[in-house]
């Protein structure tokens, strides 16, 4: 049974759902993950959050952005925060709540994750893709995010390509086996040349292939939806928190 509350609330969540605490500005913030514990007549309570990533910490009245997922998209609104005292384990105030806001995530927290792969270039024109005709090239990835992942690739990949991507974990990723991308920029690590990938979302192939290919293109390729990338975002979380927990990061 779920827990109940004797505080009433307008905001869209239930006791125990999943939220992001943002501090800071772009290029200059600090993520944390936590959970609604209760809710109360000043706001949410919320779980000690754990650090996600980014430079910034929460402290005492801060102003912060409360952001969660929903399958359309991402969603925050502003407030503020203050401890809620030791003998609560480190629980949070949110309170001061402002305006909700429908956003679009603009650069997802990346992980660093080496995933044996494949990939193969598509080359135009491509009035037919044939996967068994293609030249497929083994590699593996250097991080990933919920937004695409950075590769070895070799001297034929450029900017503005479009890759076909095969993961070798996809089920423990919970993604397609086979993945569309857009090569966004070339860059060196260690002397190796690597390409990152942005995945295409299932609604945007059409910016990127011809009606004829669209009718060709492999079913997985049309599998990466935004609740697919949804699930993707929370694994990252989850795979950063249980590396910070075992001192990695």
């Amino acid at each position: 049974m779920d827990k109940a509350t004797k505080y009433p609330t307008n905001l869209p969540f239930k006791l125990w759902d999943r939220i992001e605490v943002v501090v800071g500005e772009d290029g200059d913030q600090g993520v944390y993950l936590s959970r609604i514990e209760d809710f109360n007549s000043d706001g949410l309570v919320i779980t000690k959050p754990d650090f996600v990533g980014g430079s910034r910490l929460l402290t005492a009245n801060a102003a912060v952005y409360v952001q969660f997922m929903r399958p359309d998209a991402l969603y925050r609104f502003p407030a503020r925060i203050r401890s809620l005292g030791e003998q609560t384990g480190g629980m949070l105030q949110i309170y001061s709540i402002g305006n909700m806001e429908r956003v679009q995530r603009r650069q997802y927290v990346r992980i660093d994750m080496k995933i044996d792969l494949k990939y193969a270039l598509l080359k135009r024109p491509s009035a037919i893709i044939d996967l068994s005709m293609m030249k497929w090239n083994n590699s593996h990835s250097i991080n990933i995010s919920a937004g695409g992942l950075l590769l070895k690739v070799d001297e034929s990949v450029k900017k503005g390509d479009l890759l076909f991507i095969k993961l070798s974990e996809y089920e423990k990723l919970s993604m397609p086996r086979l993945l569309a991308t857009c090569c966004c920029r070339i860059v060196r690590m260690n002397d190796a040349r690597c390409a990152g990938v942005e995945f295409i979302l299932e609604r945007n192939l059409s910016k990127y292939f011809s009606a004829t290919e669209m009718a060709v293109l492999p079913a997985p390729v049309k599998g990466f939806t935004a609740g697919v990338q949804n699930r993707l975002v929370r694994f990252v979380f989850d795979r950063q928190i249980q590396e910070r927990q075992k001192g990695i990061l």
